[in-house]
């Protein structure tokens, strides 16, 4: 039968492609059907195979031959939008999206939420819709500012309350994970709100924990995004970072106003602790983060990972064929590659030492 956890995105009004993204929430894949191949995916209820189908267009006077049924049913089974009792649908995954820690993500990754989030931003855009205008913008950079300021100004008391919280005892992983979460669901909101300030449809919003670190992804529907000038799309991966920032000044307020000896002292010192640590890792261009797509937006080049890669392995084993790319593309790739793997080098080596640390203090 034809899933229903599918979410199924009409074209907008001024799109000259009049067919709809079937949005596959288990692979992050998007499909086009146009109007009728859709209606008669619909069909597809599980009681109905392709004979069915067509004497159930036929009493609706509409003609299709039964071969071509056939095919868009095999067609569907190959995208795993249909679904078959006691058979797993494919799962087919995008190497693209969401930031990849590496291979024992899966395994060691803890899903925290999933859902569409379009109606939480409606309700936003019309309760708060301020939240997106320059006044506001522009406000909270100034807001950045002033918790930079002091906590520069204030660095030694900061660091002698960090210290305080994080390396006597471990009560601070009550205080980590909730703080965690709610920064990376700020920070995936201001991509969210951003890309619906350009009327980006938004197909999956999401966190996960894994390990220490948390993820979360916004994306946008790719027929939306990809309509969007270039700098429209710098601007939307940029109010991420924006609304993290927005997040460690909030926490550096709390610390400097609130008292010392009272709870709201420490929740402010591990915002701006543990919110600052959250950020790093979609900052760091080897992480599918914020950095990596904009280096992919700037440089014109999507999946450029991959790519570079592609071109890297063809290149090493003396291959012929391939993408043959001008000089600075050449240079870009052996740029990517080359920082992507010691990037990951260098991070499983902190890792490692940080157990090790761990370990040795226990």
């Amino acid at each position: 039968m034809f899933r229903s956890d599918l979410r199924i995105f009409e074209p907008q009004a001024d799109d000259p492609d009049r067919r709809y993204t079937v949005y596959d929430p288990a692979s992050d894949l998007s499909y086009y059907l146009g109007a009728r191949e859709l209606s008669i995916a619909r069909l597809f209820d599980g009681t109905r195979n392709a004979t069915d189908v067509c004497a159930s267009l036929r009493a609706r006077r509409i003609a299709l031959p039964e071969e071509k049924a056939a095919a868009l049913e095999h067609r569907l089974h190959q995208l795993g939008l249909l679904a078959v009792p006691g058979e797993s649908p494919a799962r087919l995954r995008d190497p693209a999206t969401g930031i990849s820690y590496g291979p024992l993500k899966a395994a060691l990754s803890i899903p925290v939420m999933r859902f569409a989030p379009e109606r939480l931003l409606d309700a936003i855009f019309e309760h708060a819709p301020w939240v997106c205008s320059r006044t506001f913008v522009y406000g909270g950079l100034a807001g950045i500012v002033a918790a930079v300021v002091c906590a520069a100004r204030r660095f030694d008391a900061l660091a002698s309350d960090a210290t305080r919280v994080y390396a006597h005892g471990w009560h601070w992983l009550l205080w980590h994970y909730p703080v965690i979460v709610a920064s990376i669901a700020v920070h995936e909101l201001g991509h969210a709100l951003a890309c619906r300030a350009h009327k980006v449809r938004i197909t999956d919003f999401g966190i996960a924990v894994y390990l220490l670190l948390a993820t979360g992804w916004a994306r946008p529907l790719q027929r939306d995004w990809s309509a969007l000038p270039r700098r429209a799309r710098l601007v939307t991966i940029v109010m991420g970072p924006y609304a993290s920032l927005l997040f460690v000044a909030l926490g550096v307020g709390v610390w400097n106003w609130a008292p010392r000896e009272c709870a709201a002292h420490t929740l402010g010192v591990v915002m701006a602790a543990s919110a600052s640590v959250a950020l790093v890792p979609t900052l760091l261009p080897f992480f599918n983060g914020d950095t990596y797509l904009a280096m992919t937006e700037y440089f014109g080049v999507p999946r450029l990972r991959q790519r570079a890669f592609h071109y890297v392995r063809y290149r090493l084993q003396r291959r012929t064929g391939g993408e043959t790319p001008p000089p600075a593309r050449r240079m870009l790739y052996w740029a990517t590659a080359l920082g992507t793997a010691a990037g990951w080098i260098l991070a499983w080596a902190w890792l490692a030492w940080g157990v090790v640390r761990l370990v040795s203090a226990s």
